[in-house]
């Protein structure tokens, strides 16, 4: 790899990191959700650092470029990222799904409280 391009990749890595970084300090992100982020990170930067490990992988799977294998590890990351949220919405779903239950029931109380003290105002004579 041309030491350049390694060098432009490395640059790029960090600030990425850290963007991420600077994200969790302003507590933009969650640390539960970014995890998965800062792996892709590490691996980033550990892949730019060692590229002879990248051809050795390669060929040990018997995938016939590096350029391929980095495509096919970084489809794994997308992969595992798109799953991750998908369990987060899923999550908040269930969440939203509770919060409306319980409003619907505190709303019902409130009618009933307005109407028996409504009934109660008006067996004692009083005007609302």
């Amino acid at each position: 790899m041309n030491q350049r391009l390694q060098i432009c990749l490395v640059v790029g890595i960090i600030v990425f990191a850290m963007i991420l970084v600077r994200s969790l300090i302003k507590k933009k992100l969650n640390l539960k959700y970014t995890l998965v982020w800062l792996l892709a990170v590490v691996v980033m930067l550990f892949a730019v650092i060692f590229p002879d490990v990248i051809f050795s992988l390669a060929h040990l799977l018997g995938i016939r470029t590096p350029s391929n294998f980095t495509f096919v590890v970084f489809g794994f990351f997308v992969l595992l990222i798109i799953f991750t949220l998908t369990g987060i919405v899923s999550r908040f779903n269930a969440q939203i799904y509770r919060l409306v239950q319980t409003q619907a029931i505190m709303e019902k109380r409130i009618r009933d409280l307005e109407k028996e003290l409504l009934r109660g105002q008006q067996e004692d004579g009083q005007s609302v």
